[in-house]
């Protein structure tokens, strides 16, 4: 049985990101359902919104939004009920509550997530200083880092360390070949917490099998064979038990879910740090 497609309008004031990330998140559920993305950015007076409107009609689903001017927000309602089609807030349910408990006014301020404060400055910060360090480059300052990832090839390192980025922390992450090419200032470090990333030989056989031939580049025999993988995997766990780092299978993780456990991880870190001092 085929995968059933709907229309999905995703409406912002700001930049949409918020409202792609929930509906991922919810589409994630339904394994049989796959959306046709209509990501309406920006908008904020009438005339914008007319234009969105008008594509509903056309392409009529389900449509979410974080919008904060009332006009607006009763003109798009009013819309997807005459329509007859689900119209949802996003955050409105939950910023209330949070202005209860806080017993705090909302502010009504568009894109304020997004204000060139401290936060944003420290999370571009963090993702020049994880770019600069991927794939064991400038190795000698490793220090600074919030975190250290360390596994072989194709484990999903670089775009495990910029999703970290991307979330306001500091990430090297360094490749392991063998135990003598690895950098000898990862022994010495006290602040980053290091990570090892371990696979299973025959996914890893897969994954660099597909690598290479979508970059058209001949099979290295000890590159894809799995009992040189195997050695190579058993070889980076003996560095670990060295470094007496936290180890994470990714086999079946993504990206998503490695990070988060690299980040409660992190978080266990900083509390026992804390209860000991």
């Amino acid at each position: 049985m085929g995968k059933k497609t709907i229309n999905l309008h995703l409406i912002s004031d700001s930049t949409g990101e918020t409202l792609s990330s929930v509906a991922r998140a919810v589409l994630s559920q339904f394994e049989k359902v796959e959306s046709n993305d209509f990501i309406w950015s920006l908008i904020r007076t009438k005339p914008q919104l007319e234009r969105v409107l008008e594509a509903i009609s056309k392409q009529p689903g389900i449509v979410l939004y974080t919008i904060m001017h009332d006009e607006l927000v009763e003109d798009l309602r009013k819309k997807c009920f005459e329509l007859q089609l689900p119209c949802i807030p996003v955050l409105s349910h939950i910023i209330a509550e949070f202005s209860n408990y806080l017993k705090e006014d909302i502010g009504h301020v568009i894109g304020r997530q997004h204000l060139l404060d401290n936060q944003y400055f420290s999370r571009v910060e963090a993702i020049s200083y994880t770019i600069t360090h991927d794939d064991g480059q400038s190795s000698w300052d490793l220090y600074e880092a919030d975190i250290v990832i360390v596994g072989v090839s194709r484990t999903s390192k670089s775009p495990t360390s910029v999703y970290l980025s991307c979330r306001g922390y500091k990430v090297a992450n360094v490749p392991f070949v063998s135990l003598e090419t690895i950098p000898s200032s990862l022994y010495e470090l006290k602040k980053p917490l290091i990570v090892g990333l371990i696979i299973n030989p025959e996914k890893l056989v897969q994954i660099r099998q597909s690598r290479l031939a979508s970059i058209g580049q001949e099979a290295v025999s000890d590159y894809i064979d799995i009992e040189s993988i195997k050695v190579e995997v058993a070889e980076s766990r003996k560095l670990f038990a060295k470094l007496n780092c936290s180890i994470i299978d990714v086999t079946k993780r993504s990206v998503e879910e490695t990070s988060a456990k690299i980040i409660q991880l992190l978080q266990e870190k900083k509390l026992k740090e804390k209860l000991v001092n």
